[in-house]
């Protein structure tokens, strides 16, 4: 088992070990039935080997599962398998065009590609599940689950890139079993790797080790820097969106529309009790919404709520700036990245402790409060007073916002074409004998 596989194990099971990932997976469970049974099944098999052999199974659908759309002009593979990551890989397609990228995605065509098995993974399934049964041993379940989705995307990416010989792969999370399987399997054949960021970096985060990394901002290079030194070359997008100045006066609005964009575990009661002040502390004639696009229970804001007048749900398919637009300011959770981009639009946003289900040791997660980017986070938006706001917002606040989004108001365009460049020059650098971050 080579060095770059290693490495994204330890990343994964370092991730998958925290108490943020545990807390989204305890709300998986009582979420989803099939997750409840398959994680019950699992602790009632007294058998180690069993056990590793029921985990080895979901990493084995993944296996059969993944292949690349197979475009044959495509340059760059990318893998983005959540919401957020996908938006940022398809920006990125947009700078350097459509056609030179190719994605590699879970689908039933796998089963039926031409990488289904291969010699190479068969040889190594005895090791991988000698991994799966010290983990799953080790750490449990969910962290077992994790790097035996690693373990078949590796094995699988290994086949593709064999095949394909892109000239670089793109992801946009540092951390997910799928990208990291991925990328260690390009590194490991030295083809380039670049990413780019989709959200601020947390304690979860890894060194950053990439061959092109496309950042949001100076902020972002400098939290990602205490986690040890930055390889490859960086460059910076910023956060994707129009800007405009924050108008902080959106506080004083009498029967405001207000947003409340939401984490993808939620506090129901902690839901329900922000929408109740809004009604009756702050009179609000409209309340919208948007659900995080990666939301572990299937939204249920009837089962929470008797009276739904005034409040309205977005559509899926709207983005969070055609939903932020509507609002006179914003409420998110204090754990929430969706602070940035609304207020890169100048629209205000509140935070609220324990909307999202984090444990207390993770509070201020992105560190926006500490940095004085978001507002001190509240217990209840009855807390909040206009005059505070403005004055929070004052002074110098866009200069430390700018630190944050390398673009804040810069057109798209300039950024766009910087990025394109740095990724054609690393694509016509690599020469067959060079290594790569």
């Amino acid at each position: 088992m080579d060095v770059f596989l290693l490495r994204a194990i330890r990343i994964v099971i370092r991730a998958d070990s925290d108490p943020v990932r545990q807390a989204l997976f305890a709300n998986l469970r009582q979420s989803s039935l099939p997750a409840r049974l398959v994680y019950g099944l699992h602790e009632r098999l007294g058998n180690p080997s069993l056990a590793a052999l029921l985990v080895s199974c979901y990493g084995a659908v993944f296996f059969l599962t993944i292949a690349s759309d197979r475009n044959p002009r495509a340059r760059i593979l990318t893998v983005a398998r959540h919401a957020n990551a996908r938006r940022q890989v398809h920006r990125v397609a947009s700078w350097v065009g459509h056609e030179q990228c190719g994605q590699v995605k879970t689908s039933l065509k796998g089963v039926l590609g031409p990488f289904a098995f291969t010699r190479r993974a068969s040889h190594h399934l005895a090791t991988a599940f000698r991994m799966i049964r010290r983990v799953d041993r080790t750490y449990g379940f969910l962290v077992s689950c994790r790097v035996a989705g690693a373990l078949a995307w590796y094995a699988r990416a290994a086949a593709i890139l064999s095949v394909h010989k892109p000239d670089a792969v793109l992801v946009s999370s540092d951390s997910n079993p799928e990208e990291l399987g991925f990328v260690a399997a390009a590194r490991a054949r030295r083809i380039p790797s670049v990413f780019i960021s989709h959200a601020y970096p947390t304690p979860l985060s890894p060194v950053l080790d990439f061959s092109l990394s496309i950042l949001e901002g100076e902020a972002e290079v400098q939290a990602r820097s205490r986690k040890g030194p930055i390889k490859g070359r960086v460059v910076f997008a910023g956060l994707e969106g129009d800007s405009a100045a924050l108008d902080a006066t959106r506080f004083a609005r009498a029967n405001p529309v207000v947003g409340i964009f939401t984490p993808k575990a939620i506090s129901w009661p902690a839901l329900s009790a922000i929408i109740s002040d809004c009604r009756q502390h702050l009179h609000a004639r409209q309340i919208i919404i948007r659900w995080h696009p990666s939301m572990i229970e299937p939204p249920k804001l009837d089962h929470v709520l008797k009276d739904l007048t005034g409040v309205v749900e977005s559509s899926p398919k709207a983005t969070v700036w055609e939903i932020a637009a509507q609002c006179d300011w914003v409420i998110a959770d204090e754990n929430s990245g969706v602070h940035l981009p609304v207020m890169k639009l100048g629209i205000p946003t509140v935070a609220i402790k324990h909307l999202g289900l984090y444990p207390d040791s993770r509070s201020d997660l992105y560190g926006f409060a500490a940095n004085d980017i978001v507002y001190p986070p509240v217990d209840s938006i009855r807390e909040v007073r206009a005059e505070a706001l403005a004055s929070f917002f004052a002074g110098e606040w866009p200069a430390r916002f700018q630190k944050y989004d390398a673009a804040y108001l810069r057109p798209e365009t300039i950024i766009g074409a910087e990025v394109q460049r740095a990724i054609w020059q690393l694509c016509e650098s690599q020469s067959p004998n060079a290594t790569c971050a």
